[in-house]
């Protein structure tokens, strides 16, 4: 593993407070072999999947199963108004044919939604292997549903922590989260923060062009697997870090470490494309003119590897041209960034009733979209911009953002 940094500019003021952007890119050793995967679905099959969407889930979670390896293993959980496994983290090599044939015969949905139980039960497939069945292993949920979650009467679960928390224990297991129809019927928001917290993708399937695409996405993500489980640690901090971000190949927001001199990302599985995070700190400057100053010093353990370390320096200056300076590529990913993040600032101000201030991060996100090649958030983002004026639903708008401007494989070179 190969890990190379640069700073957004690499000096900073002889005095005072400065705040820097370092890009950390990740590039697997073109010799790793890809590594199988631990797959487990976890579909909704309460009444509202029913019809349509069920022929569609089932066909699709088959073809799946076809075309993943023989060495892959994959699990099939349901939960409605209970969960329950069809069938058990197997091989494919032995249990291809039984599996595609339960897919084909899963009974209609019917119930209410209890996710709770589903996650529950979808990660206790996993504990049910030996731990030396899940090393060098992409251990990974993919949950589909079309609602919110649900108690036993059927009511909507407003507060979500119960879910985020299951989720986010997990460190050694990643999840994407597909919400299938209307984003009016489900909660994007809510289904994008589990993502976030599992450390995987967001797909946003009101079509069954855009659920195919979706799921065919993740195949491609577990077929170029090369890595099962990285960390990220972060040692020697002399700085306060305000951000950490995954950029390349999509973005995922961690949880900030405060004032800690070392701390670790549990980061997931890595394919063979370079991945890169952006680490953003603020610091004070001593007065010094001197010696560099250490950020912090960053190094990855994979798979039961480990990386060289690396340290981040930055150098006092106080010329105008040194502190002026930004390097391209860390502007260009930290507006890739930028475009995600706003999306989630133009939601909260639709919500708050600020219809002008939501206007003008529309249109400052669509220019930042448009220079950076973002084809599908820029038509996105002016479809909201026109339905915001007609004063029509944009829930379906602002869930199309969030998932295509998640998706960065492309963005960062």
């Amino acid at each position: 593993m190969k890990i190379t940094t640069r700073n957004g500019c690499d000096f900073r003021s002889v005095s005072g407070d400065f705040s820097t952007t370092t890009l950390v890119e990740l590039t697997p050793d073109s010799r790793l072999a890809r590594i199988p995967s631990n797959v487990v679905f976890l579909v909704d099959a309460s009444s509202s999947m029913g019809g349509n969407k069920w022929s569609m889930v089932k066909q699709a979670i088959g073809e799946i199963v076809d075309s993943l390896k023989d060495d892959d293993r994959v699990s099939l959980v349901l939960f409605h108004s209970s969960a329950s496994e069809v069938f058990p983290l197997a091989s494919l090599a032995q249990n291809r044919e039984a599996m595609k044939e339960k897919i084909k015969n899963l009974n209609a949905p019917s119930g209410v939604t209890n996710l709770e139980q589903g996650l529950k039960v979808a990660y206790a497939t996993f504990d049910a292997r030996a731990n030396v069945d899940k090393v060098k292993r992409v251990n990974h949920v993919i949950l589909l549903t079309d609602g919110f979650p649900t108690d036993d009467q059927g009511y909507r679960v407003e507060q979500t922590a119960k879910y985020e928390s299951i989720v986010q224990k997990q460190e050694h297991i990643t999840l994407t989260g597909v919400g299938i129809g209307s984003a009016d019927d489900y909660d994007s928001n809510f289904i994008n923060k589990l993502s976030e917290l599992g450390r995987g993708s967001y797909y946003h399937a009101n079509d069954i062009a855009r659920f195919r695409e979706g799921l065919q996405a993740e195949i491609q993500k577990l077929e170029s697997s090369v890595v099962g489980d990285l960390t990220l640690h972060f040692t020697n901090v002399n700085s306060r870090v305000m951000r950490i971000a995954k950029v390349a190949p999509e973005i995922v927001i961690y949880d900030l470490p405060g004032n800690s001199r070392s701390f670790e990302i549990k980061a997931g599985s890595l394919t063979k494309d370079l991945s890169a995070f952006l680490v953003q700190v603020n610091s004070s400057a001593t007065g010094a003119t001197g010696e560099e100053l250490t950020l912090f010093t960053v190094h990855a353990n994979y798979d039961g590897k480990e990386s060289d370390r690396v340290e981040v320096k930055i150098k006092p200056s106080d010329r105008d041209t040194d502190l002026n300076t930004f390097d391209p590529e860390v502007m260009r990913a930290s507006q890739v960034l930028q475009v995600h993040l706003n999306g989630e600032q133009i939601h909260l101000s639709l919500s708050s009733g600020d219809k002008a201030k939501a206007t003008r991060l529309i249109e400052n996100t669509t220019k930042i979209a448009s220079n950076l090649g973002q084809d599908k958030v820029t038509r996105a983002l002016t479809r909201l911009a026109d339905d915001v004026r007609k004063g029509k639903s944009v829930t379906d708008d602002l869930a199309t953002i969030k998932d295509e401007s998640k998706k960065t494989k492309l963005l960062i070179k």
